[in-house]
């Protein structure tokens, strides 16, 4: 293994870690739908049924279109080698399939997380959706928000999640800004 394959595969085992909500080892649908409920709550959303319901029929999608093919024990959940391996297996099978499934989710998610509206996360937004849904680090979150904000305006707009996602699933590349996605590596 390379030292770039090897940097792809820490990024997908963190993704999967963070996925497991349960933190059982195994990913199933039901760890995508709780994140969405986590999400939901971070932000207070539960009088905006619609978007949650978005985000978790993005979730919905990606198990049944993506994530659930990469069984190959056929058992019903991910372990976290079926989930790097079968990652890995639709980057390079469908990867624009892939990738704009990963966009619906991304877009349902920003709009939950984009409390003022403005189509833009700030700073706090960023660190309140990470913390709370995802129980990461604020001081790693701290210096990823400044590596995603690729035109240093402040903000993160869609174009820079959406290219930060994409890096995060497929780059080999060690310096890629999205690598940050989920704070330090």
């Amino acid at each position: 293994m390379t030292a770039a394959t090897g940097v792809l595969d820490i990024k997908l085992a963190r993704a999967f870690a963070m996925l497991d909500v349960d933190a059982d080892g195994n990913l199933r649908e039901e760890d995508l739908l709780a994140l969405s409920n986590r999400l939901a709550a971070a932000f207070d959303m539960s009088s905006d049924a619609t978007k949650i319901a978005r985000l978790r029929a993005s979730f919905t999608q990606l198990w049944a279109h993506d994530l659930s093919t990469m069984d190959a024990d056929d058992d019903g959940r991910l372990d976290q080698a079926e989930f790097i391996a079968g990652m890995r297996k639709a980057a390079a099978n469908d990867r624009e399939g892939l990738l704009q499934r990963l966009s619906v989710m991304v877009d349902a998610w920003m709009d939950i997380c984009d409390t003022d509206g403005n189509g833009l996360i700030n700073e706090d937004e960023f660190q309140t959706m990470y913390i709370k849904s995802l129980g990461a680090s604020p001081a790693d979150l701290k210096v990823a928000f400044a590596k995603l904000d690729t035109d240093s305006d402040g903000t993160l707009g869609r174009d820079e999640i959406r290219r930060a996602t994409e890096e995060y699933y497929t780059s080999e590349d060690p310096k890629a800004p999205g690598n940050w996605l989920f704070g330090n590596l």
